[in-house]
């Protein structure tokens, strides 16, 4: 049979107890301002994405519709149209926007038109992808 004892510490070590007390509430301490640190960084939008990149499939939404000038219409939606780059530009339901860059230069779209007179020129506005809270998920947008 095995037979084991322990010594009982001695009044006299207290000091290497309070030691390592010491030393566990400061690394709490530390690992508790770094997590505060980071939360109220990425709750500023510090570690939010400034671009994103969509690839859509090649899909093609026969019967979309789409509300135009004229009213309600039925549309071909192609979603490859829209693949390129997006910028983040504002927030929305305190998540980030991104906005539709154009394609052959990723510059922003022209919101002004180069003849103000022509009644045929349509400005091209740009797609979105932005958060919405009231169904909780992410969502592409175009008007």
């Amino acid at each position: 049979y095995f037979r084991t004892e322990f010594r009982r510490s001695t009044p006299g070590r207290t000091g290497h107890s309070f030691f390592f007390v010491a030393v566990y509430l400061f690394n709490l301490c530390v690992l508790l301002a770094g997590k505060i640190y980071v939360s109220v960084r990425q709750a500023n939008g510090d570690y939010q994405c400034k671009s994103i990149t969509a690839r859509f499939r090649e899909d093609i939404w026969r019967e979309a519709i789409v509300i135009s000038d004229q009213g309600y219409e039925e549309r071909a939606l192609a979603y490859s149209y829209f693949n390129g780059v997006y910028v983040q530009d504002g927030m929305h339901d305190e998540r980030p926007v991104y906005v539709e860059r154009r394609k052959f230069d990723g510059a922003e779209f022209d919101k002004t038109s180069p003849n103000p007179g022509d009644p045929y020129f349509r400005l091209k506005i740009p797609a979105t992808i932005q958060y919405c809270d009231s169904i909780g998920a992410w969502v592409f947008m175009h008007e």
